[in-house]
């Protein structure tokens, strides 16, 4: 007798319970009042000294008031806490609904399978082995898709659970004003506890450690840090760029809900309309760079919020955005941008970034890449003003930058891409001071449109390598003409012209075909265009090809009058193939 085992249908599918809307409106009504709490915390602080009154009982009021501020302030981030959590649940359950209605339709299909191999056993009369031998194989099939799909039910019921219980510990660990006044300030317990190990952000613990301390944690404590600590974990160096960009995007989200609800209510203060204006911008750069599509590929490489801190320098923020994943590039390029920069100006930036991304792969070798806009410093605010021609802010930008590079590098030990740092206009002066006091580390530097490299001489200042320090000067450009160079052309201020022969970096191609009669501010925003000799040339350092960069003649110094710039005798190229083609002609 012949039997052919038909495997049983199962699993019941359990759809998981609950509305993810309702927790959204639950979640922007906590955020709401969080922004009444903040307002109280803020009026209070403002409201303790009063003119005109002292004594005992202005003392006593002093003190009560600054209680009150501190008691409201404590409330607000516990609630902020909670809001998070509570958004967070809603996501992963509108996720997790969406993964059930898939299983459903996979049981429904399988069960039509089994179906089907049941009416084709009991319709067989005389089997021939071949016969038999091909229903087995259908059951034995149908067994292991069953099988995965009990797999794939078994994971979603846990995972439903795990965020059913990330809630209630959220809930759980700011329930009174004492749990947010207390020294966890209302995070729960796995979330204290994984803080409390060494390494953890905020402990002074170098980006090597901190990575080992994210690798060291479980999956729930990364989870549950993640919800309570976005502040510290969204700008830790050394975590993983998908790690800081979920961080980072928590808290973006935050503040849209948060000060959008008080513009509504005419509440916001002056530094929260900086700070609204710049989340919105954050907002809009990285749905840029999500929406981005590889050239070469046609897929989206997606975009990463590495850095987000929209109240830093008196409300000009500071704001990371990287095209591509950072951690797994082969190739990756950060680019230091200049004066006048603020947050409010990332759109701008994350589009030079995909320029860049996009030449970079467009003849490239085939290599992956990333690309970073990075506004990690405080920029001078205009062309005249005393920190453009001063060098405070550059020096204070390159050790930050330095200690962006630092983080870059830990979080991925072992695996280290080539890394190309881009220095645009006073970034150029800034990168010049990351890589002159700093152990940089980088392969390639490239200095863009400079007004002088600040405290390097020579190339061999910046980087002991030969040829990994480039030039990229357009001989319109008027803030590039304020580099030193010779006894009669040292107008800036911000030390030596790399463009010159004194410097003796290599310089590439970087005119434009629509560059200026004279100098000019606009050649200055030239050289991350579209199907420039700049952009392409960048693209084949970020890409490691240096032997496909187009080389120019150096500037020089006659010593009886200004400088030469032999670029500004040649006829610029745009969109010439092997020399100033960017990206795909499009139809």
């Amino acid at each position: 007798m012949t039997t052919i085992t038909i495997p049983a249908s199962e699993p019941e599918v359990r759809e998981p319970e609950g509305t993810p809307a309702g927790a959204d409106q639950l979640a922007e009504r906590l955020f709401t009042a969080v922004g009444r709490y903040d307002e109280v915390a803020t009026e209070a602080a403002h409201l303790q000294d009063l003119r005109g009154w002292w004594g005992e009982a202005y003392d006593a009021y002093r003190e009560a008031a600054a209680r009150a501020g501190d008691e409201h302030d404590a409330m607000a981030t516990t609630l902020r806490r909670v809001a998070r959590a509570v958004a967070a649940y809603a996501d992963d359950l509108r996720a997790h609904q969406a993964t059930a209605a898939d299983l459903l339709t996979r049981k429904s299909d399988l069960d039509a399978d089994r179906a089907g191999l049941v009416g084709d056993v009991h319709a067989i009369t005389d089997a021939t082995p071949r016969d038999v031998e091909a229903l087995r194989g259908r059951a034995a099939d149908l067994r292991l898709a069953y099988r995965r799909l009990v797999e794939d039910h078994a994971d979603l019921q846990r995972a439903v659970r795990e965020n059913e219980q990330r809630l209630r510990q959220a809930f759980e660990a700011g329930t009174s004003l004492r749990d947010a006044l207390s020294a966890t300030g209302g995070a729960s317990a796995p979330a204290a506890e994984a803080m409390g190990r060494p390494g953890a952000p905020g402990s002074g613990a170098s980006p090597s450690e901190v990575q080992r301390w994210w690798a060291g944690l479980s999956e729930a404590q990364q989870q549950a840090a993640l919800a309570a600590y976005p502040s510290l974990l969204g700008q830790a160096d050394g975590l993983p760029a998908a790690v800081r960009d979920e961080a980072n995007r928590t808290l973006l989200d935050d503040d849209l809900a948060i000060l959008a609800a008080q513009r509504d209510d005419g509440t916001l203060s002056v530094d929260e309309v900086l700070r609204l204006a710049n989340a919105e911008a954050t907002r809009d750069a990285l749905a840029d760079a999500d929406g981005f599509t590889d050239v070469v590929t046609g897929e989206e490489p997606g975009g990463r919020l590495w850095l987000y801190d929209p109240g830093a320098f008196d409300g000009d923020g500071r704001v990371a955005v990287v095209v591509g994943d950072p951690d797994t590039a082969d190739d990756v390029a950060v680019s230091v941008p200049g004066i006048t920069t603020e947050t409010v100006d990332v759109v701008g930036g994350v589009s030079d970034a995909m320029n860049l991304y996009e030449a970079a792969r467009f003849n490239g070798d085939g290599s992956s890449v990333a690309t970073m806009f990075w506004l990690g410093y405080d920029t001078p605010e205009g062309a005249i003003d005393l920190d453009t021609i001063t060098r405070g802010r550059a020096e204070d930008g390159g050790e930050r930058l330095a200690d962006a590079i630092d983080g870059l590098r830990a979080s991925r030990p072992g695996d280290e891409a080539h890394l190309t740092v881009i220095g645009h206009s006073y970034g150029s002066t800034t990168t010049s001071y990351a890589a002159t006091d700093y152990d940089l580390g980088v392969d390639d530097v490239a200095l863009i449109g400079s007004p002088g490299v600040g405290p390097a001489d020579t190339a061999d200042d910046l980087s002991p390598g030969e040829g990994n320090v480039w030039v990229g000067r357009n001989s319109r450009d008027a803030v590039a003409f304020f580099g030193d160079e010779g006894w009669l052309h040292n107008p800036g201020g911000l030390g030596t012209d790399p463009s010159s022969e004194d410097f003796d970096a290599r310089r590439f191609e970087a005119e434009s075909v629509e560059r200026s009669t004279v100098r000019s501010l606009a050649d200055h925003s030239r050289y991350y265009d579209h199907d420039s000799e700049s952009l392409y040339n960048l693209g084949r350092i970020v890409d490691g090809r240096h032997d496909a960069v187009h080389d120019a003649d150096q500037s020089y110094d006659p010593w009886w009058r200004w400088a030469d710039d032999p670029e500004g005798e040649r006829e610029p190229s745009g969109n010439v193939p092997g020399r100033s083609d960017t990206t795909q002609d499009q139809p």
